[in-house]
């Protein structure tokens, strides 16, 4: 199973496009937050149109979770939740293809790790705290202890865990 997951497209429309063109190439794909972008030009609500489209066109399995950006429009902080599409799976969702199980960690409103105890793979929009990814060059941590907790204390024990780190990455199952 070949996965894709990007991170903080913040309404770059050709990254929306790039990853578009990636459906044959990838059997399952993640995007671990901040799709929307309050510094361009269209509204928020405009932003959340075009993205849901975007959505409802796309073919393969779409995991998805919310990240700080895509809360910024508080009368529909949920609007990824609120998507309705086949093979498209966002906040608070679990869901097994194969023999993987995909969890999707939203960014507020969840109510711990607990309940993915048994995910194989994490999409959540936060690093752990304390790690070289959840700390700057002035050694600023924004990582999530919480999670960081929940794999030092093996509450969660996943084969692969998605965040935040700049970059696109890839993980062969």
């Amino acid at each position: 199973m070949k996965i894709l997951h990007t991170t903080d497209l913040h309404f770059n429309k050709k990254w929306f496009e790039w990853i578009a063109e990636q459906e044959n190439n990838f059997d399952i794909f993640c995007i671990s937050g901040d799709f929307l972008e309050d510094s361009k030009d269209e509204t928020l609500i405009v932003q959340i149109e075009w993205i849901t489209s975007w959505i409802k066109k796309f073919n393969k399995p779409l995991f998805v979770c919310s990240g700080n950006h895509d809360i910024e429009e508080f009368d529909n902080e949920d609007w990824l939740s609120k998507i309705d599409t086949l093979n498209y799976y966002a906040d608070n969702f679990i869901k097994v293809i194969g023999n993987i199980k995909f969890g999707c960690y939203p960014y507020i409103g969840a109510d711990g790790y607990f309940e993915y105890d048994e995910c194989d793979v994490l999409i959540t929009h936060v690093p752990p705290a304390y790690t070289k990814t959840s700390t700057n060059t002035d050694n600023d941590d924004w990582g999530d202890t919480e999670l960081y907790n929940a794999l030092k204390n093996n509450i969660i024990s996943p084969k692969g865990l998605f965040f935040v780190v700049k970059c696109i990455d890839q993980l062969k199952l």
